[in-house]
């Protein structure tokens, strides 16, 4: 992890550093000064160092990063590696994030909730799109831009912290809060930015996040335990709108929304009507082409395990470096039941009517109804309770 340093005053590149505007477990950030333009920049400085083969990785990463150009993703322009500590030049927004705007506990409205989510979810379809993962979907990466618009920012931070030595639980506890299942049993996938985004709509809806607790706790929640109920603390909110957010928070990811931005979809249509029978899913977008799923494993499988993140954040068969991955277990994970109106989880399918790659389980097996003994969930949750213990 890199020492404590006071960057004000000092030069990275062709930037300044003018004052600390930003504190968090991965990175630091300051708004810099271009010593030539006198344009203003966010310049975030990561908590690590990285060997010769990992400025490599984070040059090919921070490439991959800098070709995302939206209207509601931060702008990453430059990046560079000073004394081999890595960093990013990104867009300033000065009006900071979604989680200054909304300290913790607030409640918002169905309706700002949409107008959020809506924005959220048009970046991480573009992201996905152009195959690429998130993984650390939060309030704090959502910033507001000069227009009051939501910007996505922070792809591919988490990613390169794994890259380095920076593997240390109690620095993603609060990211491990918004983790889809898969992702903290390192296979994460497109519907697993669906999921964090669902536990950010959660928490904006009643005040509190679904699970709580240290990283394993959070860990084996949110893989065997069902979010409780969302009218349990919101009343007045629509069963449609509960229900939308339930099946983007399914455990299995294949149970979830074909894509973010059908769950966005849902959510909208949901906020308008109170009966989840009256939403139309044929008006969603179909889910786009691209690779096999990689399997969903166990929760034991994660126990003795450091890392909870691949190599690399892209959809697999991506031209990235390989990754290696542990078989799958005899006994998948399962996920809770399907809803009375699965319509919406129907499988797209190629012309040939084949179910989308996305959708088919290893094997080749579309068979989605998956279970889990209790003697390996029992063993998988004293590993967690016990890597916790000796981290």
């Amino acid at each position: 992890m890199l020492e404590q340093t006071d960057w004000v005053g000092k030069q990275l590149g062709h930037y300044r550093l003018l004052r600390s505007i930003g504190k968090g477990g991965f990175a630091d950030v300051y708004l810099g000064e271009h010593v030539h333009l006198t344009t203003r920049a966010a310049v975030k400085l990561l908590h690590t160092r990285l060997s010769r083969d990992d400025v490599e990785n984070f040059r090919r990463e921070a490439q991959m990063i800098a070709r995302l150009v939206h209207p509601n993703i931060v702008r990453v322009f430059d990046f560079g590696v000073e004394n081999n500590v890595p960093y990013l030049v990104m867009d300033y927004a000065p009006d900071g994030t979604l989680r200054q705007r909304h300290a913790r506990g607030a409640q918002l409205s169905p309706s700002t909730v949409v107008t959020y989510v809506l924005q959220i979810a048009d970046a991480l379809q573009y992201a996905h799109d152009q195959r690429l993962i998130h993984r650390d979907v939060k309030p704090e990466n959502m910033l507001i831009g000069g227009r009051q618009e939501v910007l996505l920012s922070d792809f591919g931070i988490a990613l390169v912290s794994q890259t380095s030595n920076f593997q240390h639980t109690q620095n993603i506890a609060g990211t491990a809060a918004y983790m889809a299942p898969e992702q903290i049993q390192a296979h994460p996938r497109p519907a697993s930015d669906q999921y964090s985004l669902a536990v950010v709509v959660y928490e904006w809806l009643c005040g509190q996040r679904p699970f709580q607790g240290s990283f394993s706790e959070l860990a084996v929640k949110h893989i065997i335990t069902p979010p409780p109920a969302l009218r349990a603390h919101v009343p007045d909110l629509s069963p449609a709108f509960e229900e939308v957010v339930m099946i983007a928070l399914q455990k299995d990811p294949q149970r979830r929304f074909p894509t973010v931005r059908a769950f966005a979809q849902a959510l909208q249509q949901a906020s308008q009507r109170r009966s989840f029978s009256q939403l139309t899913p044929s008006t969603f977008a179909p889910l786009p082409s691209a690779s096999p799923a990689l399997p969903v494993h166990h929760v034991s499988q994660f126990i003795g395990q450091q890392t909870y993140m691949p190599a690399n954040n892209v959809f697999p068969g991506a031209s990235t470096p390989a990754v290696a991955t542990p078989a799958p277990l005899s006994t998948p994970f399962s996920s809770a039941p399907l809803p009375l109106h699965s319509s919406f989880l129907r499988t797209p399918a190629y012309p040939n009517g084949q179910p989308h790659p996305l959708h088919e389980i290893p094997g080749g097996s579309t068979q989605s109804s998956r279970r889990i003994s209790r003697r390996a969930l029992f063993a998988g949750a004293i590993g967690l309770v016990a890597l916790s213990s000796g981290a």
